[in-house]
C-alpha cells in the first residue's frame, strides 16, 4: 500500500511512503492527454552510469525517475529499492510507483551492473551469484516493468558487454560472461514481434568500459583514457529518445540492434579522445586530464 502524505511546507515536495521503500518527487509532470511524454525511468539510477542517464535527461527537460538502493537527488523521483527483495518484487515495486504516479515512461534504462572476476572452480561462488544479479537480473526487472509500464512508442535500452558480444568469454570471469551474454539473448527475444507488445523497441548498449569511479576503483592501473564517459551513452539514448533518425553523429535506432560503444586516443601528444558508436563518431569530446 502506498500513502501519500500532504504536501511538504519546506519546499516544493511530495513525500511518499511504501511499506517495502521509500519514495519522494519533486514537480512531476502530468501526463494526461495531450500532454507531451517526456519521462524516463533510470533503473540503478545512482551509479556512475546512471547519474550521468539522469543528468543528461534532466538537462534536456526530461522528468526523470532514478531507482535504486540509494537516493539520486538530481531525479525528480527517487524510488528507493530494499536489498534482499527479489528481481520480480522490485519490479512490481517500481510499476506501483509509476502507476500511482500516473507516470508513463518514454524511456526505461538499465544502468544497473557490475563485474567482478570468478572460475567455476573458485571455492566462494557467491560472485557468480552476484554477476548474474546485478547484470541479468536487473535487466529482468526492466523488461518486466516496460512490459507493463512503458508507453505505447516507448523504448528499452539494456546495458550488455562489447566483449562477450564479440565472443571475449572467459572462464575467469564465468559470471560476468554468462550473465552479460543472457542479457544479449533477452535482447533479442524482446525484440520479436508482439514480445513487449504494441510499438515498443528494446536496443542494447555495448560499452567495453564505462568511465565511472566504481571501474576505476576496481581496476586503478588501468589506461582511463580510452574509457567512455557515462554521457556518451546518455546523449545516444536521448537522441533514439527525441529523435532516431541517423545523423553523423548517431546512427539509427533499430528495434533490437546492439550498439558498440568505443573510445580512441588521438593526437599525438593524446591531448583528446574521440568516442564512437558503431563507427559514427559523436561529437562529445573532452581533454584528458
Amino acid at each position: 500500500m502506498i500513502h501519500i502524505l500532504p504536501r511538504s511546507t519546506i519546499g516544493n515536495v511530495w513525500k511518499i511512503f511504501v511499506k517495502t521503500s521509500r519514495v519522494s518527487t519533486r514537480g512531476l509532470a502530468s501526463q494526461t492527454a495531450g500532454h507531451t511524454n517526456r519521462s524516463v525511468l533510470v533503473y540503478g539510477g545512482a551509479g556512475g552510469l546512471g547519474s550521468g542517464i539522469v543528468d543528461t535527461f534532466s538537462d534536456a527537460g526530461w522528468d526523470t525517475v532514478s531507482a535504486d538502493f540509494r537516493a539520486n537527488t538530481s531525479a525528480k523521483l527517487t524510488v528507493a529499492l530494499t536489498p534482499g527483495q527479489n528481481w520480480g518484487e522490485n519490479a512490481r515495486l517500481v510499476c506501483g510507483v509509476l502507476q500511482e504516479n500516473k507516470l508513463e515512461p518514454k524511456v526505461i534504462v538499465n544502468a544497473a551492473g557490475g563485474w567482478a572476476g570468478g572460475s567455476i572452480d573458485a571455492e566462494d561462488v557467491s560472485v557468480i551469484d552476484k554477476m548474474i544479479e546485478q547484470n541479468l537480473m536487473s535487466a529482468l526487472t526492466c523488461a518486466y516493468i516496460a512490459s507493463k509500464c512503458l508507453s505505447e512508442d516507448g523504448l528499452l535500452v539494456l546495458t550488455g558487454a562489447a566483449a562477450i558480444a564479440e565472443g571475449g568469454c572467459s572462464s575467469g570471469m564465468v559470471g560476468y560472461s554468462v550473465a552479460k551474454a543472457g542479457v544479449h539473448n533477452l535482447i533479442a527475444s524482446l525484440a520479436e514481434p508482439e514480445a513487449l507488445g504494441k510499438n515498443r523497441k528494446v536496443v542494447g548498449l555495448l560499452p567495453n568500459v564505462i568511465d565511472t569511479p566504481a571501474n576505476r576503483h576496481a581496476m586503478p592501473d588501468a589506461d582511463f583514457n580510452t574509457w567512455t564517459n557515462p554521457h556518451i551513452f546518455a546523449k545516444a539514448i536521448l537522441h533514439w529518445a527525441e529523435s532516431g533518425e541517423a545523423t553523423e553523429k548517431f546512427p539509427i535506432l533499430e528495434n533490437g540492434r546492439m550498439y558498440t560503444f568505443k573510445t580512441l586516443v588521438s593526437g599525438m601528444n593524446r591531448e583528446s579522445v574521440s568516442d564512437y558508436i558503431d563507427e559514427v563518431e559523436t561529437a562529445y569530446r573532452y581533454e584528458l586530464r
